[in-house]
């Protein structure tokens, strides 16, 4: 197919203009009666585009979806306006129903907690490898797919994540052929690798190791808008129209014009220019990991060996610092104007792409730099070890008393945090980002999870999903329901 072709720009163009008199929603009609203010500083066009998806839309739009699956490779491409969670629950979805068994990495996002909830099936958690050094989740790896394969040979269905947040792709080909020998299906959360397959020096997409579905998140890597991302089927393992019918009940039914519009003109970017930006991120992923590692007490991962790891995600440990990462964030956003995109107990993480220049690495490795000889952030930080101690909590082989849906919809009491060990929990909790959860809906509470939720706290890090802000409190599931 010509990638050079954006059916939706093209479409949007010829909106621009028309002048009619609309009568169709939204309220504001293409600007006409949208607020002064914000008119000002956003500009008209974006309004005049901000259009339902009318009749002569959607054959640009089927068009675009076409371009997109052969720019990546897959037989059939569905963009989605609600993100990659709505691509995780519709692949869940489109799969499993109430009692069916899934092998699903426990490193898995929220997202694939609350589609569980959803289609009601029964989630065999499978543990990841762990490099308590790095304080680093490698991932499923193919030996514990295989062994969990043989001990639920009923298993409808395999979710993994690829990458994860760090950039560890793991031996996913391998991953996808041990499935497939045992005739399941394997489904992929590659919200993190919408560039992965557009340059030679990254490791292969999901699409090219062979998985059957998977979802990108094209706005966090490839260049459309936030909340944009595609959903990708390929093989025969998983009709297409059960992939319809999940997204009818999970999709919007009235999709942004313009998250469609950033999707298609991202796709022709990666698909026509793709390897010349991507070049010139890797050349300065490099670069800024050469210059931190020179830095004292400062770490990368160039120091230790991680297969299929994406160099465009650089993560710098702080721990020798003698500061958390939220307190090094922290600092680096309010006092030198650099921003992370992740920050963990340990780490810093970092997510380089085709919109970072020579100038943004400069900034990061100065602002390192004077960390690392501020002395004010030390003095600050007082009690820094009694925080951290046993900070590292791999993610071993945690399996669900409830599935989610019975924890969901069962009796719940709500009792201090300190009192809930060995009680079900009612809520899932993770630190965000990256959106795992440290216990899952359904999942016995641990003492080691409980100190590590309270020192993500102390050290001012942010924990999603609880029902009570200050984690004091906590939802159980009734003792009386099991």
């Amino acid at each position: 197919m010509n990638q050079n072709s954006v059916p939706l720009l093209e479409a949007a163009q010829r909106y621009l203009d028309i002048n009619h008199a609309p009568f169709y929603m939204p309220a504001h009609k293409r600007g006409q009666g949208i607020d002064c203010e914000f008119m000002a500083i956003m500009g008209k066009n974006i309004f005049r585009l901000d259009l339902p998806e009318l009749p002569d839309l959607e054959e640009p739009i089927a068009e675009a979806e076409a371009l997109a699956a052969d720019a990546y490779g897959s037989d059939r491409a569905w963009f989605l306006t609600n993100g990659s969670t709505c691509g995780v629950q519709a692949m869940l979805l489109a799969t499993c129903q109430q009692g069916d068994k899934i092998l699903i990495g426990r490193n898995c996002h929220k997202a694939a907690i609350a589609g569980l909830v959803l289609n009601g099936a029964t989630p065999i958690y499978l543990p990841t490898d762990y490099l308590p050094e790095f304080d680093l989740d490698l991932g499923v790896s193919p030996e514990t797919l295989e062994s969990f394969l043989k001990k639920y040979p009923d298993a409808k269905a395999v979710m993994l994540v690829s990458p994860n947040y760090f950039g560890v792709c793991g031996e996913l080909a391998k991953m996808v052929e041990i499935a497939h020998d045992f005739n399941v299906p394997l489904l992929v959360d590659a919200a993190h690798g919408a560039h992965l397959g557009f340059h030679p020096d990254l490791p292969i997409s999901a699409i090219q190791a062979g998985a059957d579905l998977v979802v990108q998140s094209t706005h966090k890597m490839a260049g459309s808008l936030t909340q944009s991302s595609i959903l990708h089927l390929q093989g025969d393992r998983i009709a297409a129209e059960q992939v319809d019918r999940a997204l009818q009940i999970l999709r919007s039914s009235s999709p942004n014009l313009l998250l469609m519009i950033s999707l298609d003109v991202a796709r022709r970017q990666m698909a026509v220019n793709g390897k010349e930006l991507l070049t010139e991120t890797i050349r300065l992923a490099q670069k800024s990991r050469s210059q931190l590692d020179q830095i004292p007490n400062l770490r990368t991962f160039s120091q230790i060996e991680v297969p299929n790891l994406d160099e465009t995600r650089l993560t710098v440990m702080v721990d020798r610092l003698g500061v958390t990462g939220f307190e090094a964030d922290i600092y680096l956003h309010s006092q030198l104007n650099v921003m992370a995109e992740m920050p963990t107990l340990t780490q810093l993480v970092f997510s380089l792409s085709l919109g970072n220049t020579q100038t943004d690495i400069d900034r990061l490795v100065q602002a390192f730099q004077k960390l690392g000889k501020e002395k004010l952030i030390t003095q600050l930080i007082t009690n820094y070890e009694l925080r951290i101690t046993n900070y590292q909590l791999p993610i071993t082989n945690y399996q669900s008393n409830l599935t989610p849906r019975q924890a969901y919809f069962a009796k719940c009491d709500r009792i201090l945090l300190n009192n809930a060990i060995g009680c079900i929990s009612a809520e899932s909790l993770c630190p965000y980002p990256p959106g795992i959860p440290l216990v899952c809906i359904g999942e016995k509470i641990t003492l080691d999870v409980v100190q590590m939720l309270q020192a993500i706290l102390r050290s001012e890090g942010i924990i999603n999903g609880a029902s009570d802000e200050t984690l004091k409190t906590i939802l159980v599931v009734r003792q009386d329901v099991f």
